[in-house]
């Protein structure tokens, strides 16, 4: 049986790690959030060793991509620091380690489908800091992945589908930039295709250290919208706007559609679309 640590269990990812337990009884899991601060090394030893974890999932971010601009600070010590210590313990202990880390570590300049072999060039300082964190992992002689997702919903914590659904309910009209293209990832179906991953007991960086996930097929942000308002039938008009329309002083890349040829034929996955895992998502919700 594997004891595996998932980090950050409250958020969008983690929680659905929790949901998925009961599928995979031969895993042993143990949830840890804020009750353990992955910025305090000694006590993730501690329990490193104490429950003789074999795997960590790094679920654990900071993620908001607009105060990270003047809480720098902050930004690195979760994305940065915290992975080099779950690095350092993950080599030291003979633990196999899956980092998770984002599509902002793309220029966003590309015109086909990114691969892991693009070069990255983070234009926010969100992405500069989750790059930074991936560098330790690319550079580590343990077992381990990082793992790039994109545009991640789920029933837990905010995101761009519950946004659009509470908005929605209560305007007539929503704007919705047109001009950003990428990937949806349902956090259910990336949770459950990592613990696929170790099922298969390949090896996790037989192919290499870092692996694009998210749903098949793309989109753009307003296109997104109109999806998720139609399969509801919510009476809701999407404008069309550009990116400009919300003057952020924050950039985001404008094309992060990634192909997943490589994490799909390393381990075998067969990654839904991102329409059919939307409806699997919106069939049970409440309005």
């Amino acid at each position: 049986m594997k004891n595996i640590l998932i980090t950050g269990c409250h958020g969008q990812l983690g929680s659905e790690f929790k949901n998925l337990e009961k599928e995979f009884p031969n895993y042993k899991f143990f949830f840890k959030d804020l009750d353990l601060d992955i910025t305090q090394k000694k006590k993730v030893e501690d329990f490193i060793k104490k429950n003789k974890i074999n795997v960590i999932l790094n679920t654990a971010a900071y993620t908001n991509v607009n105060n990270a601009e003047i809480e720098k600070n902050n930004a690195d010590l979760v994305n940065v620091e915290a992975v080099k210590n779950l690095v350092d313990l993950s080599e030291k202990h003979n633990c196999k380690l899956i980092h998770y880390s984002t599509d902002y570590v793309y220029d966003g300049t590309s015109k086909t489908p990114i691969n892991e072999k693009c070069l990255v060039n983070p234009i926010n300082y969100y992405g500069e800091s989750k790059r930074k964190g991936e560098i330790f992992i690319e550079n580590s002689p343990s077992e381990s992945i990082v793992i790039r997702t994109s545009w991640l919903y789920s029933r837990y914590g905010h995101n761009f589908v519950n946004t659009i659904i509470a908005k929605a309910k209560k305007e007539k009209e929503i704007n919705v930039v047109n001009d950003q293209f990428g990937c949806p990832t349902y956090a259910k179906d990336l949770a459950r295709d990592t613990l696929k991953i170790l099922e298969s007991n390949i090896k996790l960086d037989s192919r290499g250290k870092v692996y694009n996930y998210s749903n098949l097929e793309s989109t753009n942000w307003s296109g997104f919208a109109e999806k998720i308002i139609e399969l509801l039938n919510i009476e809701c008009e999407i404008n069309e706007v550009s990116t400009a329309f919300f003057k952020s002083s924050v950039k985001r890349p404008a094309y992060s559609i990634t192909n997943k040829a490589l994490i799909s034929s390393t381990f075998n996955l067969n990654i839904p679309k991102w329409e059919d895992s939307l409806k699997t998502y919106l069939t049970n919700f409440q309005l």
